[in-house]
């Protein structure tokens, strides 16, 4: 398999705004979040009492517990769980799902197909665009997180931090490698938003019901956030090396699956 460079800069420059939007939306958010942090902490006993009154299914089902703002680190990873891993992912599953099959939506793809390359260089090209999309949100990110935990906290764990990134990665890798390949067997002219955003947000809640409810943990094994962990539990966060290998590992065979599949579909415009 090959890449072509003017393909891969033309294809970049396509989603540039997108991606400008998507990470302003993402980073503002960051900071947003780190921002509020001071306040909370401040508030101390208060927010401990609080903590406490509420439903232990609550607690557990979005990883909450009287420590969890104690720290910048756990009130952060609270709000990265929830709201951050989930936005970047739809950004980068909704781009994933449409990165091919927009040939064909917008007419162009007999054209595409008449320039002097394979159909493997085409798609190829365009996987590899999507990684970089998704490598410059997700650092970007990454690097105002780091700024902001300087600014607004002190103290930080940067072992957690560290962990919850790693995890989140993947499981944006993930979920973006699912969207490559539900949509190289659907039609163009769907509008995949709904599926993307059903996909991942079903995800997150079959693991928060999952943690509410021992009679449904069982739920939790098909969603992909059971398997990594994005919330310290009893002051513990580890990388789960294990969970990250074949989590990327199958991401890598429904790329290889999406890739294979658009090789031998129709395309027609």
């Amino acid at each position: 398999m090959s890449m072509n460079r003017t393909l891969y800069f033309k294809e970049l420059k396509r989603n540039r705004k997108n991606t400008l939007i998507w990470t302003s939306i993402v980073v503002a958010f960051t900071f947003l979040i780190l921002s509020i942090y001071p306040s909370f902490s401040q508030m101390g006993d208060q927010m401990t009492e609080l903590m406490s009154s509420l439903p232990e299914e609550y607690a557990r089902a979005l990883g909450m517990d009287e420590g969890t703002w104690s720290s910048i680190i756990g009130f952060y990873s609270t709000y990265y769980g929830i709201y951050i891993t989930l936005l970047m992912g739809i950004f980068t599953a909704s781009t994933g799902a449409t990165i091919v099959g927009k040939e064909e939506r917008d007419g162009t793809a007999e054209f595409l197909l008449t320039r002097p390359m394979t159909r493997s260089t085409i798609v190829t090209t365009k996987f590899l665009a999507l990684g970089t999309l998704l490598a410059v949100v997700y650092s970007t990110q990454t690097f105002f997180a780091v700024l902001g935990m300087n600014v607004f906290g002190d103290d930080v764990l940067w072992r957690h931090f560290v962990t919850m990134h790693v995890h989140g990665f993947v499981l944006v890798s993930f979920f973006t490698a699912a969207a490559v390949l539900f949509s190289s067997f659907l039609s163009p002219k769907l509008n995949y938003m709904g599926p993307v955003v059903g996909m991942i947000f079903g995800s997150f809640f079959l693991d928060a019901i999952a943690k509410a409810t021992e009679q449904v943990s069982w739920l939790g094994y098909i969603s992909p956030y059971h398997y990594l962990q994005l919330q310290a539990e009893s002051g513990s966060l580890e990388v789960n090396w294990g969970s990250c290998i074949v989590l990327m590992i199958l991401s890598l065979i429904m790329l290889k699956a999406g890739h294979a599949r658009y090789l031998k579909r129709d395309i027609v415009g």
